[in-house]
């Protein structure tokens, strides 16, 4: 498969790689680089040599190992060869922007590429290196996938839903992801307790136990897909049925999905009542008017105020 590499990235990777080596006392690096550099500036005018650089950093990248690094990661997944018209590795704005996505390609194949993007950082960690194309190339074979299913689509109605579900959406495609790494002998980016954190900081309105049970049943499933992933991300009463469904813990009370519809005002809610069952009045007030809403059917603070009122003025 063809590989290639984001000039900047290249750039900076080998300038650190170089200032590295001179903190350490080590200028040989240093004195060669400038050695096939410094008659660029003789020997070429202005506008070509940025050509010129370029060649001799890649030529350091490869001496370096950094692109055989590269490339013997993508040949641990060979189920990804044909299917794409090559690959990309470009340079990270930050941790965040840090990732793997297809895009389209610019021959005439109608195959995409894979773009994975870095931190130039990444080349002088070794083997975090390894563990986050490992991460990243598992990614791209489930969006490769048929029967994973994956749609680039817009989750949510609006920005705050959207943010909510994202997080979540990705929270347990990475816990899909790594939990077949681990099966596979090979480490992972984030451990199985360090996903477990992060799957508790999204639900931490669930007991302990139950979270335990559900991550558990998790880690172990080897059939999601999109299209469930993206129903447990939207809907919390999902997440919470997957410990019923497994003889689990079972629920306490309906949990209610930030910006889904309260049903007495029809509008979207992140301001959910607790506990709406301590104060009789107020389900009273709602019931008079909604003869079939039960308590677990959820009410927002805003219609819980009106009735309150109303409750007072009766």
């Amino acid at each position: 498969m063809k590989i290639e590499y984001d000039p900047g990235l290249i750039e900076e990777v080998v300038f650190k790689t170089i200032k590295l080596r001179e903190e350490k006392g080590d200028n040989v690096l240093s004195d060669e680089y400038h050695a096939l550099t410094d008659p660029i500036y003789e020997n070429f005018p202005l506008e070509e040599r940025s050509v010129q650089f370029r060649k001799v950093e890649w030529d350091f990248f490869k001496k370096l190992g950094f692109s055989k690094l590269i490339e013997e990661a993508f040949k641990e997944y060979p189920q990804v060869e044909g299917k794409v018209a090559g690959g990309v590795i470009a340079k990270a704005k930050n941790t965040q922007d840090e990732g793997s996505n297809l895009v389209k390609s610019l021959d005439a194949s109608g195959k995409k590429r894979i773009i994975v993007k870095l931190l130039p950082d990444r080349f002088h960690e070794g083997a975090v290196l390894q563990k986050i194309l490992h991460h990243e190339l598992m990614h791209v074979m489930d969006m490769l996938d048929d029967t994973f299913g994956y749609r680039d689509e817009r989750l949510g109605v609006n920005p705050m839903e959207e943010n909510i579900i994202c997080d979540r959406y990705k929270t347990f495609w990475d816990i899909f992801v790594d939990s077949r790494l681990v099966k596979q002998g090979k480490e992972t980016v984030v451990s199985k307790e360090g996903r477990y954190q992060e799957f508790d900081a999204l639900y931490q309105s669930f007991p302990l136990e139950t979270k335990r049970a559900i991550f558990n049943t998790l880690w172990e499933d080897g059939s999601l897909t999109h299209d469930k992933i993206l129903e447990l991300a939207e809907d919390v009463n999902k997440v919470m049925a997957i410990a019923d469904k497994g003889g689990q813990p079972g629920r306490t009370k309906k949990s209610h999905l930030l910006g889904a519809q309260c049903p007495l005002c029809q509008f979207r809610t992140y301001d959910w009542v607790e506990d709406p069952e301590q104060e009789p009045h107020l389900v009273k007030a709602i019931q008079e008017e909604f003869p079939n809403w039960v308590i677990d059917d959820g009410v927002c603070e805003r219609c819980a105020e009106v009735y309150k009122l109303q409750s007072v003025i009766s």
